[in-house]
């Protein structure tokens, strides 16, 4: 059925849907969501409730089109996916909302049409304006924050009143919409704020650097415990999340106890109960192989925590990073294919330290440190350590990854596996995301399961201790 057609039959459903025999409306309680994905390899569209609340899987036709009705249960926001892109989306219950977009230019090509058009228009041109602040003004967050704290400020207050102006261009918003937004523009501006100093410091390598005085000053009465704002808004569970972890930190280094613990202490002054679940999420991060409080840190959220689910996840975690200490065997792999021809196990490379990189073509993070491994590689070239690779590309990206190897004469042992993410090895070590680093001793002992990337002076540290 083409496009057209398809749409005006959803449309007729639509009028039939909200009508009763009283002849008075009633509003649906589903969105039909509809439209069409050019230049895609994907066969479905994903689509999440903020809180994952809410999970639908739309299937993209082989024309590219797409239809179905959402079963959503409150008007607000949600994110959907087309493979590893993401934008959001502003719905109500009887809404009918179309997309066109093309994959090869994501952002820029969103358009919306039908009842929820403006709206999501909106979140479409905002996202672009976001850009600007590395487009435009600059080519990097690296260079946004090597900016002196005047200009930078100035950069970001004037992103935030371009995001405002921009709702001037859409008729059809409504007063709580216009008002979520305009709060969340807000608190990207204060978030960005908040980050500056340490994000400063870090690329001018000036540790000591303070910002000037004021600058923080519309951050002194920000409230880390408003339950309507955490759920509406992204930037502020953003910002409200990394003031806690401050405030947590300073805690931890005046009572001389672990950063975990002194988040569970916090978390007992958070009222509102979203709020509290999501920073126990936040907190979960720290129950990992590296720290040695985890065992303590994963009894205390299993003691405080009524989410059920989330316990049950945090257990079958908790149960994996036992096995991922110091000193246990190593998950093992079995004859992932090796880029010089054959294939290669883990067992095949016992008698060496070996440093692991866990990666993909397509993570940017990862090609990031590509540089900083070759040097590494270099330094330890004929020492007692082999540097192996493995790539978690999907199967169609399989020439990429041999393409890749190539071109940037990637060396030490790169293999492919088995399986991309779904590989045993991979969910053996619980790798959610890349690049991941591991280091085993020759004797197929962790060392460390999530050890420093290659651009950390500590691997270097690591590694003088090991004398390798």
């Amino acid at each position: 059925m083409k496009i057209k057609s398809l749409l005006w039959a959803l449309s007729c459903i639509l009028c039939l849907a909200s009508c009763n025999k009283g002849n008075k409306t009633e509003k649906a309680d589903y969105v039909l969501f509809s439209g069409k994905v050019s230049n895609t390899s994907e066969n479905e569209i994903n689509v999440y409730g903020n809180d994952n609340d809410f999970q639908k899987a739309i299937q993209i036709n082989e024309d590219g089109t797409f239809s179905d009705t959402l079963k959503i249960e409150s008007k607000g926001f949600y994110t959907y996916k087309i493979g590893r892109e993401k934008s959001y989306l502003y719905l109500d219950q009887g809404d009918q909302l179309e997309l066109t977009i093309d994959t090869k230019q994501f952002d820029e090509s969103i358009k919306y049409t039908g009842t929820a058009a403006d709206p999501n228009n909106y979140l479409a041109k905002k996202t672009l304006i976001r850009e600007t602040l590395f487009t435009n003004n600059t080519r990097s967050y690296k260079e946004l924050f090597l900016k002196e704290a005047d200009e930078f400020k100035e950069l970001i207050s004037q992103n935030k009143q371009a995001k405002n102006d921009a709702f001037k261009k859409y008729k059809d918003l409504d007063p709580e919409f216009v008002a979520t937004q305009t709060k969340d523009n807000h608190y990207q501006y204060l978030h960005m704020l908040n980050r500056y100093q340490s994000a400063h410091r870090y690329y001018t390598k000036k540790e000591d650097f303070e910002t000037p005085e004021g600058f923080l000053n519309e951050l002194k009465d920000f409230n880390i415990d408003n339950a309507e704002n955490y759920k509406t808004s992204k930037a502020y569970k953003r910002l409200s999340a990394d003031i806690f972890h401050r405030i947590s930190k300073e805690k931890a280094d005046k009572d001389s106890i672990s950063i975990g613990k002194a988040m569970m202490e916090n978390l007992t002054q958070i009222k509102s109960k979203n709020i509290r679940d999501g920073l126990m999420k936040n907190i979960a991060y720290q129950v990992s192989p590296e720290n040695e409080n985890a065992a303590e840190l994963y009894d205390m959220l299993i003691a405080v925590s009524d989410n059920e689910e989330f316990k049950t996840e945090l257990t079958k975690k908790f149960e994996k990073i036992k096995v991922l200490v110091k000193g246990n065997v190593s998950p093992t792999f079995n004859d992932y294919e090796n880029y010089k021809g054959g294939t290669t196990s883990l067992s095949d490379l016992k008698g060496k330290y070996l440093y692991i990189d866990i990666w993909a073509t397509w993570c940017g993070p990862c090609k990031k440190e590509i540089p900083h491994l070759k040097k590494i590689e270099k330094q330890y070239h004929n020492k007692n350590i082999e540097f192996v690779s493995i790539s978690i590309d999907k199967k169609p990206q399989y020439d990429a990854w041999r393409t890749m190897v190539k071109e940037k004469e990637l060396g030490g042992v790169q293999l492919f596996a088995d399986n991309d993410w779904k590989s045993q090895f991979i969910v053996d070590y619980d790798i959610k995301g890349i690049p991941r680093f591991i280091l085993i001793d020759p004797e197929g002992k962790i060392v460390n399961a999530n050890a420093p990337r290659p651009s950390s002076s500590k691997l270097v540290e690591i590694f003088n201790k090991l004398q390798i």
